[in-house]
C-alpha cells in the first residue's frame, strides 16, 4: 500500500473514527487491534516480527532486574535481526528514502524496545505492563518512517488524552501539511519541475546541473522525511498523543551540531543519549563520541560501506566544528553592525547546509568509485 494514496488517507481517518467512538477502557485495544491488522495485511512478516519483539521486551520488562547479560542477550536478537534486513537490502541497493526489503518499520520498533530495554536495565522505566507495552509498540502512526517517540510520555499521554475536536482539525492541518510536502513540493516541484530544469542544462553546463542535482536531492530528501513526519505526528495527535517533533528547520541551521539537533530528531536523540553519552562516559573522548554515534546513525538506514562512510563524513563535520568553536569561541563585538550578525550567520548557514547537501553525493552516486568524480563535476573539473 502507498502511503500518499487515497487508500491510506481512507485507513487514517477511519482509524481516527473508530477510535474515538469507541468506548474510552476499550480504546488501546481498539487502536492495537487495528494497527497489528493494518500491518498483518501490508506486511504480515513484520506483524509477526514486532509480536516476536513486543514478546522479548516484555519479558524484559517483568523481571524484577534486568541484568547487563539479559539486556545483550535481548537486544543482540534484536539487533541482529535488523542488521540482518539491512545487509540483504544493501546487497540488493535500493532508494534509500524507502525501506524496500526491509519489514515495514522494523528500523524503528526495534529502537523503541531497546529504549524500553535501556531505561529498564538503569531503573528509569517505572511501572509497565505487557499491555502498555503493546499499545506503545503497536501504534499505527509510526510504523511508516517514524518518529522513535518514547514510552514514559506515550503512556502519559494514553491516560490523559480527551476527545478535542479542535485537536482534531489542528491534526488534520498538519496531515495536510505533510501531504503538501510530499506531493506538491517534493514529488512536482522538486522532482518533476527541477528535474526537467536539470536535464535541460545538462549537456551546456554539467558542473551547474550536478550542483542543481545536489540541491535537488537535498530538497528532496528532506521533504520526503520531514512530509512523512507530519502526517504520523497529525495522525497521533488526531488520536491523543504528541509524539516527539522529527525536524526543526534543519537547512537553516548555522553549524553542523545544530543541524544534526534539528534533523531526524528522534533518532539524533535516541543516538545521543544510548550511544554518545556512553562512549564519551567512558573514554573522556567527544570527537570519538561523535564519530561512534555518526557512524551508527549512517549504519541504521542501511548496513553497507556507503553509509559508513556517509556517517564518519558527518561525524568528521562535527568534530572540525567543534574543535573550530573550542579554539574560535563567539564573542559578541559592538564594533559589528546587525548587518554584518547577519550576513555572518547567512553565511554559516549556506556553508552547514552545502556541507549537508554535498554529503548525499555519497548516498546517491550509484558507484562507491565514482564519487570523486561527481565532486570534481560540481566544480566544473570533471564530466561524465
Amino acid at each position: 500500500m502507498s502511503f500518499v494514496s487515497l487508500t491510506w488517507a481512507a485507513c487514517l481517518w477511519l482509524t481516527i473514527g473508530l477510535y474515538w467512538l469507541a468506548p474510552r477502557e476499550w480504546r488501546p485495544w481498539v487502536l492495537m487491534g487495528l494497527s497489528l491488522g493494518f500491518m498483518a495485511v501490508v506486511d504480515l512478516l513484520s506483524a509477526g516480527l514486532l509480536v516476536a519483539a513486543w514478546g522479548m521486551t516484555t519479558v524484559g520488562i517483568r523481571v524484577p532486574q534486568l541484568t547487563l547479560p539479559m539486556l545483550v542477550g535481548i537486544g543482540g536478537v534484536m539487533v541482529t535481526v535488523l542488521v540482518g534486513f539491512k545487509l540483504e537490502v544493501a546487497l540488493d541497493p535500493q532508494d534509500f528514502l524507502t525501506d524496500v526489503g526491509i519489514p515495514l518499520g522494523l528500523s524503528y520498533y526495534t529502537f523503541r524496545c531497546l529504549h524500553v530495554l535501556i531505561e529498564k536495565f538503569k531503573g528509569t522505566l517505572g511501572p509497565a505492563t505487557a499491555s502498555e507495552l503493546a499499545s506503545y509498540l503497536f501504534f499505527v502512526p509510526t510504523f511508516v518512517i517514524g518518529p522513535i517517540h518514547r514510552f514514559r510520555p506515550f503512556i502519559r499521554d494514553q491516560k490523559r488524552q480527551r476527545f478535542d475536536l479542535d485537536g482534531i482539525f489542528t491534526a488534520a492541518e498538519r496531515i495536510i501539511l505533510g501531504y503538501v510536502k510530499i506531493v506538491v513540493l517534493s514529488n512536482l516541484l522538486t522532482e518533476l519541475m527541477l528535474g526537467q530544469i536539470i536535464g535541460e542544462v545538462a549537456a551546456d553546463a554539467p558542473g551547474f546541473a550536478a550542483y542543481l542535482t545536489i540541491v535537488q536531492n537535498g530538497l528532496n530528501i528532506y521533504l520526503q522525511f520531514s512530509g512523512h513526519s507530519d502526517v504520523a505526528i497529525g495522525f497521533a495527535a488526531a488520536l491523543g498523543f504528541k509524539v516527539i517533533e522529527n525536524f526543526d528547520r534543519p537547512y537553516l541551521q548555522p553549524n553542523i551540531s545544530a543541524f544534526w539537533r534539528s534533523w531526524h530528531i528522534s533518532l539524533s536523540q535516541w543516538c545521543r543519549e544510548y550511544i554518545y553519552g556512553p562512549v564519551v562516559a567512558r573514554t573522556r573522548k567527544p570527537a570519538l563520541g561523535a564519530l561512534v554515534t555518526m557512524v551508527v546513525i549512517g549504519l541504521w538506514h542501511e548496513v553497507s560501506v556507503r553509509y559508513m562512510l556517509w556517517g564518519a563524513y558527518h561525524g568528521l563535520g562535527i568534530v572540525v566544528w567543534q574543535r573550530f568553536h573550542d579554539a574560535f569561541p563567539p564573542k559578541e563585538s559592538s564594533s559589528q553592525s546587525n548587518l554584518q550578525k547577519r550576513l555572518l550567520h547567512g553565511a554559516s548557514v549556506l556553508l552547514t547546509v552545502h556541507f549537508v547537501w554535498f554529503g548525499f553525493i555519497v548516498l546517491t552516486t550509484p558507484n562507491l568509485s565514482d564519487i570523486p568524480n561527481e565532486f570534481l563535476t560540481v566544480f566544473g573539473f570533471g564530466g561524465h
